[in-house]
């Protein structure tokens, strides 16, 4: 096409590479299973929930989503994925503000990942030190929490992730299967030595707890709420907002993959598997452990009693407890390689829209968007300054998962538009009820302090506040200076959002 065509040319040029191996490991570490396995759930839970029931009752409400997500990446399979949905359903200015924002705030949260990576490292060397008496490997851990090691690990990781995608596209989506296979790998390890040890749970732990310090006192049940299924669907929204919505990764790349199955394998499968290993290992440390047991330990000392921790502190073995430790990094390591590819297919997908340079959309002779890449890596390395600032602002900065929850929300009614112009009446099902459970998460992420956006006293945060005000506000910005940009050149990119784009 001519200069000032709709798009900047003909094809993508995007090779169909993603076999349904890498279709599937991609959203795997999208959702994280490990990860919420390990800090982000278990220390915030509310007396009296049960994490294990609270994840299968998640998982049933995030069926629909996947239905949404396997229909419409088969139907519109293109570069950008819910991008595309959005934009084609609305317009440019709302697809464009929705994906920036979702864009920047997922970049913040891979920054953060990036920069705490040296925390999970020194969480595994601490525990094995302690288990283990080796004096070097925890004073190793300590040296790690120093904010400049920790930048400049982060750094290293994220720029290695960077450098595989660079060199060659099919290397970003094997880095993310070959991370994601030693991760369960290592999970399912740790699961069988938690159930190998139920029987004498509490003497086989007792090490572990007074190394660390977390001995429970003579009279702890009585500080543990009984069961509660209230409190329990409270734990709903932590589970929610952290692991299962994220099934965006597959069909971001969907232009990418060989077959059409393996976009439905691709949202299904992750989500299936990450329902069950979330729900199994809580299941197993209340099997061990007791509930009461378990709920102090989850409650008072949760960022230490996990369950990768555990399973570590229940053997002396040490290749054993360094093959639990590298697969609880490679969970972590997991979301950085898929952020890598998520990222750039979508700002791929606006730049072929015009919203962004065309430059974005140029690739090497690997069919890597290299330009992207290094984009990403420059805004990652930005933002990986600010925890090594101040951590309590960064930190704050998880509070702009809202904006995650937003987007959801604004997928689910796109979706009900698409149901309601075609007739699809297992779609506007779906998205009705999606659209309702994402309001209701959008909600509890504005007005539950757990999530950061309001501080204890109900005040907004103003450092996650002004994060999330910008990024949709920037976003906007950009789709309307790129709108009289390219008017100017006698270009109209609205005509891009009247159909759908060229693979």
């Amino acid at each position: 096409m001519g200069e000032k065509s709709v798009f900047t040319r003909e094809s993508s040029g995007l090779i169909k590479d993603v076999n349904g191996l890498d279709a599937v490991m991609l959203n795997l570490g999208n959702m994280s299973a490990g990860v919420a396995l390990f800090t982000s759930i278990s220390p915030y839970i509310p007396q009296g929930g049960v994490i294990w029931i609270a994840a299968i009752i998640g998982l049933f409400l995030t069926l629909p989503q996947a239905y949404i997500y396997s229909y419409l990446s088969r139907k519109i399979a293109r570069t950008g994925g819910d991008y595309i949905w959005i934009s084609r359903t609305f317009n440019g200015l709302l697809g464009t503000t929705m994906a920036f924002a979702l864009m920047i705030e997922s970049t913040a949260y891979f920054a953060l990942i990036a920069f705490f990576f040296s925390q999970t490292v020194g969480s595994f060397l601490s525990t094995v030190g302690l288990m283990d008496g080796i004096p070097s490997l925890v004073s190793l851990s300590n040296t790690l929490s120093s904010p400049l090691i920790s930048y400049l690990l982060g750094a290293l990781i994220f720029g290695i992730a960077i450098g595989f995608n660079i060199a060659k596209a099919k290397w970003g989506y094997t880095l993310v299967t070959i991370s994601g296979i030693i991760a369960m790998i290592a999970t399912v390890i740790a699961m069988a030595i938690l159930a190998s040890n139920i029987g004498d749970f509490h003497t086989a732990i007792s090490k572990f707890i007074s190394v660390e310090g977390i001995t429970p006192p003579s009279n702890y049940k009585a500080t543990v709420s009984p069961f509660s299924l209230v409190a329990t669907i409270g734990i709903l929204p932590i589970i929610a907002i952290f692991t299962y919505p994220w099934m965006q990764a597959t069909p971001a790349v969907a232009a990418e993959v060989k077959k059409e199955k393996f976009l439905k394998y691709g949202v299904y499968v992750p989500l299936l598997v990450t329902g069950l290993l979330v729900t199994l290992g809580f299941l197993l440390m209340y099997e061990a452990g007791g509930y009461y047991f378990t709920n102090y330990e989850f409650i008072n000392n949760g960022f230490t009693y996990t369950f990768w921790t555990v399973a570590m502190g229940l053997t002396n073995n040490l290749p054993l407890q360094a093959v639990l430790g590298i697969g609880l990094i490679m969970w972590e390591f997991s979301i950085l390689a898929y952020g890598v590819i998520v990222f750039a297919r979508y700002i791929f997908a606006m730049a072929f829209d015009r919203v962004f340079p065309e430059i974005f959309t140029r690739l090497n002779r690997g069919g890597s968007p290299v330009y992207t890449h290094v984009f990403d890596l420059a805004l990652t390395l930005g933002l990986l300054v600010f925890p090594v600032v101040s951590i309590s602002g960064a930190t704050s900065l998880y509070g702009a998962i809202v904006i995650g929850m937003i987007y959801f929300m604004v997928v689910s009614i796109a979706a009900f538009l698409i149901s309601m112009r075609e007739k699809i009446y297992t779609l506007l099902l779906a998205s009705v009820m999606e659209a309702a459970y994402f309001a209701f998460l959008t909600y509890e992420a504005v007005t539950n302090p757990t999530f950061s956006f309001i501080n204890a006293n109900g005040s907004p945060n103003p450092v996650t506040l002004t994060f999330v005000v910008l990024a949709f506000v920037i976003g906007a910005v950009i789709y309307l200076a790129s709108k009289f940009y390219n008017k100017k050149k006698g270009v109209d990119i609205d005509m891009a959002y009247k159909e759908i784009p060229p693979e």
